[in-house]
């Protein structure tokens, strides 16, 4: 794992009616950081997304519908987990919210057509707080 990502299980509450699931909770121990703009991304299938990073910005996750594998890369100098990588598989039949700080490379590629993302981020966009990285480095 890396210091400061947080992956989390969510629990869908299912009935005849459909379901209902908790993403976030204002207790959840990394939710201290507040969130400035919630987005929406469409993305079609075997799309590379993101390979860049924030210097100050704060991230939360949410897959909608879909498949991806997502790619994370501590680029945080002073971190115990400096240059370590992760890789993991995020779907919507088990829904999951990650989390990371700033300075934490990020991607995903999609693996379903018709993929919907939810993102909360802890700063508005802004075009100078994104960095990109060479896909090389994944």
């Amino acid at each position: 794992m890396i210091k400061g990502v947080v992956i989390k299980n969510i629990k869908s509450n299912n009935d005849s009616r459909g379901f209902f699931r908790e993403i976030m909770k204002e207790t959840d121990k990394y939710t201290s950081i507040k969130f400035k703009q919630i987005s929406h991304s469409k993305i079609n299938k075997f799309v590379k997304k993101g390979w860049h990073f924030h210097k100050k910005q704060y991230q939360w996750n949410y897959l909608l519908r879909g498949k991806i594998e997502v790619y994370l890369l501590d680029l945080r100098k002073r971190s115990k987990t400096y240059n370590k990588k992760i890789k993991f598989i995020v779907s919507d039949k088990k829904p999951i919210v990650y989390f990371f700080p700033p300075n934490i490379g990020h991607g995903y590629i999609t693996l379903e057509k018709d993929t919907h993302m939810i993102y909360g981020t802890s700063g508005v966009y802004s075009k100078s707080e994104e960095y990109k990285l060479p896909f090389s480095k994944f």
